[in-house]
């Protein structure tokens, strides 16, 4: 493990807390740091305009499985996902005996639509989406991928697509079909098809011997990789995959709760492949509105960040710092060889340091939406530690209390709590958090994107109160602090959320 741990240095007083109840102003002139936020370049160049977040991030929304059993019914959820601010058109690819390219998820040799006719979807050929294909089909041959890929690459001209500012990707599986996406590069190296290769890239989905898997992608030639949005050790997979400048993106997020996966990741990748929004009845938030929506409170994450200053993110694209002083945590940094759980920058916790951003209330009818990303040093003495907290007679905390992991808010008077046992979880592993609550339903906590066991429904707004946000422990007021936490945070976010 290459590790570096970077001392606390003395330096001047922390950024101090705002004051007040309910939502303050911020600074006209805030202090501002250039390393704070690490926005993706990978969308460089394209001509749609992306959904961007509050804090200046773009990310790509793909419609999953984006096509039916025949073309009428691709036709159908084309439309759908043109009329639904989707970006990417995600087309499954197999080949038949009969020589043809289809669009299925998978090969039964029954006639579904063909891929020259989907193209041909004037709709799309004259809108500004990407196409995502994925190479559905197994790899047994050159001789045998070159007749499908020749295929799918002469289709893809011949109707007009990747083009300058938008370009088209080839995504297949790191389990033998990526073999398919080699032999394409080599056929786009040919004259036959000058006029498209630069517009052509290529994605691995990973499932397996991940870290490996992202580097042979890398090695490759290609451009990005794409992770099952369950994967543990997430956020060290996608930072490993971004410093080697590779894009990253999840799939698939479900229809059910998918609101929350995409506010809590919209800021830490560059694409997400989703099935939400794709029912027969339009959701009142389809996934442009919910990665633009101005729900931002904190966004910190400590990736690309190896020394204090740190910086952090409110409600829009200024940078905060925060200065280091003798009550502010430690820094790791983790190579990117390492192959640790988390890659890049971690606040290092022993039990005695907190990090106080500002009084970011929620709207008084609704409630929170926060995220964490935590390697935890103390699993079994039992006792309260704070994860991130802004819970003082009000509010929110994530924390450890006795042998459970929880997410609660104040309403109505008291804390009601998501709970899961830590005996779950270990010290090696670090662990994506998210926790919820909109003002009115259930109190809802996820480990990797899996639910664990929500509160009774509630109903009312979080309570406010005049106490900051604070990572690594519990705020009593604008200064004093309790129940410090002892281990590594990376990442966290929290936002204003409301019912979806």
């Amino acid at each position: 493990m290459q590790k570096i741990t970077i001392a606390t240095l003395v330096a001047a007083a922390m950024l101090s807390a705002c004051g007040g109840g309910g939502e303050v102003a911020e600074p006209a002139s805030p202090v501002v740091s250039t390393k704070a936020f690490a926005t993706s370049t990978y969308w460089s160049g394209i001509s749609r305009a992306l959904p961007t977040t509050p804090l200046g991030h773009q990310v790509a929304m793909s419609c999953h499985n984006c096509y039916g059993d025949n073309i009428a019914q691709t036709e159908a959820k084309v439309s759908k996902a043109l009329g639904r601010g989707f970006d990417l058109v995600e087309l499954d690819l197999t080949l038949h005996a009969d020589g043809k390219v289809y669009v299925e998820h998978n090969d039964g040799e029954i006639a579904h639509g063909t891929f020259d006719a989907t193209l041909a979807n004037a709709s799309l050929q004259q809108s500004d989406r990407m196409l995502f294909l994925e190479v559905k089909e197994a790899y047994s041959s050159p001789a045998f991928s070159d007749s499908l890929m020749l295929s799918v690459l002469r289709t893809v001209r011949d109707k007009g697509y990747a083009a300058a500012g938008r370009p088209v990707f080839l995504r297949a599986f790191m389990d033998g079909r990526h073999q398919h996406l080699v032999r394409a590069k080599a056929l786009l190296a040919t004259s036959e098809f000058a006029g498209i290769r630069d517009h052509i890239r290529f994605h691995t989905l990973i499932e397996s011997d991940i870290r490996n898997n992202i580097r042979a992608t890398k090695s490759l030639g290609f451009d990005g990789v794409e992770l099952q949005y369950q994967t543990s050790d997430l956020f060290g997979k996608l930072e490993q995959a971004r410093q080697l400048g590779l894009g990253a993106g999840i799939y698939t997020v479900p229809a059910s709760m998918g609101e929350a996966f995409i506010s809590a990741l919209r800021e830490d990748v560059d694409f997400i492949t989703t099935d939400y929004d794709l029912a027969a009845t339009a959701q009142s938030s389809n996934v442009r509105a919910l990665v633009q929506e101005n729900t931002s409170l904190v966004y910190l994450n400590a990736a690309r960040q190896s020394a204090y200053p740190l910086s952090y993110r409110r409600t829009n694209t200024a940078d905060y710092a925060l200065a280091s002083s003798n009550t502010m945590p430690g820094l790791e940094w983790l190579s990117v060889t390492s192959d640790e759980d988390r890659i890049g920058g971690s606040m290092v916790f022993t039990g005695t340091q907190s990090v106080t951003t500002w009084d970011a209330d929620n709207a008084t009818d609704g409630g929170f939406l926060v995220t964490a990303v935590v390697n935890f040093d103390d699993l079994t003495s039992g006792g309260t530690a704070s994860i991130v907290a802004k819970s003082d007679a009000g509010g929110f905390a994530l924390e450890q209390a006795g042998m459970q992991l929880r997410f609660g808010v104040h309403v109505n008077g008291g804390y009601s709590y998501a709970t899961t046992p830590l005996i779950g979880l270990n010290g090696t592993n670090s662990y994506f958090i998210v926790g919820a609550y909109d003002g009115n339903g259930a109190v809802r906590l996820w480990v990797n994107n899996v639910e664990r066991m929500a509160s009774a429904s509630i109903s009312g707004g979080v309570t406010l109160n005049n106490s900051p946000v604070v990572i690594g422990a519990d705020p009593q007021g604008a200064t004093d602090r309790r129940y410090f936490f002892k281990g590594k945070i990376q990442q966290v976010m929290v936002q204003k959320w409301r019912n979806h």
